[in-house]
């Protein structure tokens, strides 16, 4: 799973504002990250010319989980075409798993596993570039929403990457949260995390609120976020670290601010180098 060469690239999402900072040499990244959704595609073009897209969401109507009921509505045609045309080095979705994928019924663990396994081999095996299965957040807050525990506990994140032998894009923030909500320390829980199947990095900072713990909000890294990545990149061999600050449309323009963004990309650089 491990690139051959030490370098580790840099990636952000696509924004308006990461344009602007591209096309005034403020900034420098070697990848964009965008989905093959509705308010990505005024970026499509420019994302395309500047070089390869890191796509991270590509079955347009279906929310990709590992424990999604049905993979029947998945178009792998249309996503390898999508991979192809875009240039993505790899392709991530979530372990993941809600109530609503068991009919809203508690059942045994092992069903969940043998799922969240099955499916992943599916994955990697109808996709053309390497799969990586990303963790994913949990407390109370997500619970309440449907999520299941079970697919943040460590062990069975590896279980899962080492039977469908499949790299780990590792969300920082997510560990951040999970940690938290399992009263471990974040660099405990990551240690017991398969860090060298690592391929990418998402990086961005979390929010603490009163009534529903610590959340992730796509906001901006603090310095315990960039320590946590130093620390990390120590133990293990990424091929990008992508930050996933900003974006387009109404759902981001709150959390995109172009000074903000610079300043992590520019400190961002610095450590990947």
């Amino acid at each position: 799973m491990l690139k051959e060469s030490e370098v580790v690239y840099l990636g952000c999402n696509y924004s308006q504002e990461l344009v602007t900072l591209i096309q005034e040499g403020r900034v420098n990244v070697d990848y964009i990250k965008m989905g093959l959704y509705p308010f990505y595609e005024n970026g499509y073009e420019f994302a395309r010319s500047f070089g390869p897209v890191l796509l991270h969401g590509v079955a347009r109507t279906v929310y990709e989980r590992a424990g999604m009921k049905s993979l029947e509505n998945i178009d792998w045609e249309d996503i390898n075409a999508a991979i192809t045309s875009f240039g993505s080095p790899h392709l991530g979705f979530h372990l993941d798993t809600k109530l609503e994928d068991w009919n809203n019924q508690l059942v045994a663990d092992e069903m969940i596993i043998e799922r969240l396994i099955t499916a992943t081999r599916i994955w990697a095996s109808k996709i053309s570039v390497p799969l990586m299965v990303e963790n994913v957040p949990y407390t109370e807050y997500y619970g309440r929403r449907g999520a299941l525990e079970i697919v943040t506990i460590p062990q069975i994140i590896n279980k899962v990457c080492q039977e469908a032998n499949v790299g780990l894009l590792l969300d920082l923030a997510h560990a951040k949260v999970t940690a938290w909500h399992r009263g471990e320390g974040v660099k405990d829980y990551l240690s017991q995390l398969p860090l060298e199947r690592v391929m990418e990095i998402h990086v961005v900072g979390t929010m603490m609120t009163e009534d529903t713990g610590m959340r992730d909000r796509h906001l901006a890294m603090e310095d315990e976020d960039y320590q946590t990545l130093e620390w990390v990149l120590e133990r293990s061999n990424p091929h990008v670290v992508t930050l996933e600050y900003g974006g387009p449309g109404e759902l981001f323009n709150w959390r995109s601010d172009l000074i903000t963004l610079e300043r992590q990309l520019v400190r961002l650089r610095e450590i990947v180098q």
